[in-house]
């Protein structure tokens, strides 16, 4: 089977990271597997990855929000490859992927990664509704996000299939010379407790609700320390947020090895907030599979994703106190840390592997095709 994936990037978020795992899985199960990479901002961090993955890839410019001209050259490329199959991620290439894909006489298939507040607005529904409804079936990467899109009308009726977020978890926990290695690249204390967290500095994320319980946090657990990866236009608001902390809140920038940098943690926190509509949590995911606990806000789909006092502590979005409490819990409790990055890493592997996203989403191509 060959399947064209379409996707805007301008950089590499959450749905990049999971193309990165899907894409050259897909090919190892046998599928003839292109991504066509609509292109803006820092999009050459995502091609670069494909290049080293050696993932088939062609890169387009993205263009405007509408764009007459993508569709042309979407409909090259997918008389170019013939595929069996068009799959599309995010509205930009709903938008364009699916009306190529339908002019072109060849099915598609959508996945919708998020649940967030845009949908809801005009233009945006009725131009989401249109794409989503051209699709054969939707993918939807949570259960919150298909209860979402069927609700307001983003794929047929009936049309909506979960297919969680993977990952090959085997790798991800480091022997513990590697962790100490990493703890001192980040200029880490052995007795300091390191809090990670890992997204793009943008609206919603909570890193300004973080900080807030952090430092709560730390009149009572003077030892954390406060790490932040990911990089966005909010950096230097939050950098002067945080001036106050005595330094003991780094801003790390984008990292491309979150691996390392998860196993340099002792817990994750995932402080997102329930307007930016949070599509699965896959940072959260990770550090699961790094054995690192999880504190993070009861929103969207994190309680598909972190199971509560057991591979992590959920909070309320809107409590300080719930949030600078589950930190000072975790960061004097060595053997609570323990139990709950063990039972994370046996549920990344049980739960949400690699292998069954492979097999779920063969399953939706089956299906249409």
């Amino acid at each position: 089977m060959r399947v064209l994936h379409i996707q805007k990037a301008k950089g590499i978020g959450g749905s990049e990271r999971h193309l990165l795992s899907l894409l050259p899985a897909l090919a190892a199960a046998g599928v003839e597997a292109r991504i066509c990479v609509p292109a803006t901002g820092r999009a050459r961090d995502f091609t670069d990855r494909l290049e080293a993955l050696e993932v088939p890839h062609s890169v387009v410019r993205a263009g405007p929000d509408i764009n007459p001209l993508l569709v042309a050259q979407l409909r090259r490329e997918i008389r170019s490859f013939r595929p069996d199959l068009v799959h599309t991620h995010l509205i930009h290439a709903d938008l364009h992927g699916q009306l190529a894909a339908r002019l072109c006489g060849v099915p598609a298939v959508s996945s919708i990664h998020s649940a967030q507040g845009f949908y809801r607005r005009e233009p945006y529904r009725t131009a989401a509704r249109a794409a989503g409804r051209s699709a054969k079936l939707t993918i939807a990467i949570s259960a919150h996000v298909a209860q979402f899109i069927e609700a307001m009308g983003l794929c047929r009726p009936g049309g909506s299939r979960v297919v969680h977020y993977g990952i090959d978890a085997s790798g991800w926990t480091a022997p513990e010379a590697e962790r100490a290695a990493a703890r001192a690249a980040l200029g880490l204390e052995p007795d300091e407790i390191a809090v990670g967290a890992a997204s793009r500095l943008i609206p919603h994320k909570g890193h300004s609700f973080l900080l807030r319980g952090f430092e709560r946090a730390s009149q009572h657990a003077p030892r954390l320390r406060l790490l932040v990866a990911g990089d966005g236009p909010l950096r230097a608001d939050l950098e002067r947020e945080a001036a106050e902390l005595d330094g003991r809140v780094d801003f790390l920038g984008f990292l491309p090895d979150i691996r390392t940098f998860l196993n340099a943690c002792d817990l994750l926190a995932f402080p997102t907030q329930p307007e930016i509509g949070e599509g699965f949590g896959l940072a959260a995911l990770e550090a699961m599979a790094a054995s690192c606990p999880v504190v993070a806000t009861s929103v969207g789909s994190l309680p598909e994703v972190v199971a509560a006092e057991e591979t992590g502590v959920l909070v309320d979005p809107g409590s300080v106190d719930q949030l600078a409490d589950a930190l000072v819990r975790l960061a004097k409790d060595p053997a609570l840390r323990a139990r709950m990055g063990s039972q994370g890493r046996e549920r990344a592997h049980s739960q949400f592997s690699l292998e069954t996203m492979v097999e779920r989403t063969l399953a939706v191509y089956g299906e249409v095709v």
